[in-house]
């Protein structure tokens, strides 16, 4: 049984809703072409399910040409577009009708797997005989820029809800289904423009007995370059195995990633044990498959592994479960975001220990177990390590839990808060002088003897004036002076060799003037 996408694609322009410019432009270059006048392949850009493939198909169909369609599910290599699209872009078909080639989403040709194929295509444009049209999501990836250059390019916009509601409607005339226009416009304004993913909605909550306004009001608001939520709901409700392995066809996540989204989101919509362990056991093998394709490199292993974990799925539950079900992301994305923030603090942290204790990061992973052994037992110990290794707060929180770390933390900053006190106070104990008047005894020493009496001198005013004065330090520094001309005198002598001395001490005469 197919998908309500591909059972009520339009077989022609005129069934096509919304994007009319787009149509007539299309129109024109098919009929520009079969005049005989030369055309540029047209590139297609839009958002997924705005109608670009469908656009392309029901224009082949309405001038009679064959149309030869590569889309994203296929491999899409050099050799293998050189061998379904080379011969195709220069010949007739077998019919003798003209042929239209349709590349579907070129912008996810990358990788190994797709080797050479944008390479293989700027080729055939430039050789081709027969018309191209060729579909894009994101036209400014850097790896278009030649496909820009080479084609005429065409943007198709999102599909205005009043254009969706009409369609819906005539959906449900075919399947023999009746609801109110309010619902309808209910699930075209969640489809945010996306016509497939409104088909979608519209098939999921039909099949699931909620289609009503209750059902419709539940419906997500629809990111349209994520549409994984789409395919997930129709894998899990519904019984038909072709609907459930088509809903993979159009979207743009690997494999692995559908299968990590099956599997979280299994025990949200199956209730019984029984539905749930077949549903993981046909997942289970699935993986087996995938696990082959990646070590032989077989790539046709991929169907099986698809067909599993969807149709596989699908078929596990005996009934169908009726009601909405909240779908969420894998929790295995947001577990790897959270290693891979674990390993670059254990990174930082050893090399930390590495550069302030010089050993290897051996021996620094080793001292990791005695360092959260300190910082659960001894938390004054632990800040004065982690002062001296710059630990962040981050980083202590890696060693041991939240509260201890805090706990450190305030400890260090308490610790830096002393430190600064007692620096200043010895700061100010040091500008603090001996003498009133600004001498330290130091100081003194450079002061000639002739400069003594002025200093006395002045202490003496000082004392008449009622300033304080220290006459001890005074007086030590006469002695000091006195020293030092006796050193001075024994030089000189022993230098002159017992001749008279003729000639002043040269010692460095300081005046009061240069002290003040």
């Amino acid at each position: 049984m197919m998908s309500w996408v591909e059972k009520h694609r339009p077989k022609s322009m005129e069934e096509v809703v919304g994007n009319n410019k787009v149509k007539e432009e299309l129109k024109k270059w098919i009929e520009d072409y079969i005049e005989g006048k030369t055309t540029k392949p047209v590139l297609l850009v839009g958002p997924p399910g705005c109608g670009k493939t469908t656009l392309a198909t029901a224009l082949g169909r309405d001038y009679n040409f064959e149309v030869i369609e590569l889309n994203a599910s296929d491999k899409r290599n050099s050799d293998i577009i050189k061998q379904v699209v080379g011969n195709a872009s220069i010949s007739k078909s077998l019919s003798g009708r003209r042929t239209l080639i349709i590349l579907d989403e070129v912008d996810g040709i990358s990788g190994n797997y797709d080797k050479g194929g944008l390479r293989e295509i700027l080729r055939i444009i430039r050789i081709a005989k027969n018309p191209l049209i060729l579909t894009a999501n994101d036209i400014y990836k850097p790896s278009l820029r030649p496909l820009r250059q080479a084609c005429k390019v065409i943007k198709i916009g999102a599909v205005h809800t009043n254009s969706i509601v009409p369609l819906l409607r005539r959906i449900l005339l075919k399947e023999g289904l009746e609801v109110d226009d309010k619902i309808l416009k209910t699930i075209a304004k969640h489809a945010g423009g996306d016509v497939r993913a409104a088909i979608n909605d519209l098939e999921s909550l039909a099949l699931g007995g909620d289609l009503n306004r209750e059902g419709a009001k539940d419906l997500h608001d629809r990111d349209v370059e994520k549409n994984i939520f789409d395919a997930i709901r129709i894998i899990l409700k519904t019984t038909h195995y072709d609907i459930a392995l088509s809903t993979t066809y159009d979207l743009k996540e690997d494999i692995q990633t559908i299968e990590e989204w099956i599997a979280e989101n299994i025990p949200r919509e199956y209730k019984k044990n029984e539905d749930i362990a077949l549903a993981y056991d046909y997942l289970s093998k699935a993986d087996v498959f995938l696990g082959r394709v990646h070590k032989r490199q077989n790539y046709g292993l991929w169907k099986y592994a698809s067909a599993l974990m969807t149709a596989g799925v699908a078929l596990a539950k005996r009934e169908k479960y009726r009601g909405f079900s909240s779908y969420s992301r894998p929790t295995v994305f947001t577990k790897l975001s959270k290693e891979q923030g674990s390993k670059a603090l254990l990174k930082k942290i050893l090399s930390k220990i590495k550069s302030k204790s010089h050993v290897s990061t051996k021996r620094a992973r080793e001292d990791l177990i005695y360092l959260r052994i300190i910082c659960k037992y001894n938390q004054s110990v632990a800040a004065e390590i982690a002062e001296f290794y710059k630990f962040t707060i981050e980083e202590l929180e890696y060693l041991t839990d939240k509260k201890i770390a805090k706990k450190i933390y305030n400890i260090i900053e308490e610790n830096i808060k002393c430190k600064k006190t007692e620096d200043r106070e010895n700061e100010k104990r040091n500008m603090e002088s001996p003498l009133s008047n600004g001498f330290s005894i130091d100081t003194v020493e450079n002061i000639g003897s002739e400069n003594l009496e002025d200093i006395k001198n002045i202490n003496r005013d000082s004392k008449e004036n009622g300033d304080t004065v220290v006459e001890s330090n005074m007086d030590k520094s006469e002695n000091i002076l006195c020293k030092k001309n006796n050193k001075l005198s024994n030089k000189n002598y022993k230098k002159n060799n017992g001749k008279t001395k003729d000639k002043k001490s040269n010692l460095k005469q300081a005046t009061l003037e240069t002290f003040l």
